[in-house]
């Protein structure tokens, strides 16, 4: 016996058990599924994970005010912007606060670098934020 003739007996014999199974799903008809019928796990599905969003944000925004979730280093130093100066479209110069240290760092596109460290820290002055109208008004004049 050859391996053609094995192979053709053996794919004679899987179609004379499939045969029946084929007559049966003729006899039984089957049809698709209606789309409309599903139409309403899909819509509670959908629900499920806009609540889902709604609490995991919820929960993002209350851990933030507690310094973080349980996990995170919530005792670390905080690190803050003190003055910036624009040198151009990708470059400035920043004091930076570090914990008890001012430190001016020179910021680029690819790299930011430190210059110094300040001596005598600068003093902090709390600026009102610019409204957005003053900022859109120096955006049209520039």
């Amino acid at each position: 016996m050859n391996v053609f003739s094995a192979c053709a007996n053996g794919l004679i014999g899987l179609a004379g058990l499939c045969l029946p199974v084929l007559v049966w799903a003729e006899e039984k008809k089957l049809t698709p599924p209606d789309p409309l019928a599903s139409g309403g796990r899909v819509f509670m599905f959908l629900l499920l994970i806009l609540a889902l969003i709604i609490v995991l944000a919820w929960l993002v925004h209350k851990t933030r005010h507690f310094g973080g979730l349980p996990g995170m280093a919530g005792n670390a130093q905080p690190l803050r912007l003190v003055a910036t100066l624009s040198l151009g479209m990708k470059e400035k110069i920043a004091v930076v606060q570090a914990g008890d240290k001012q430190l001016v760092v020179g910021i680029t596109a690819r790299q930011i670098t430190l210059l110094t460290e300040l001596d005598e820290p600068l003093p902090e002055t709390q600026a009102a934020p610019a409204s957005f109208a003053d900022l859109l008004k120096k955006a049209i004049r520039s």
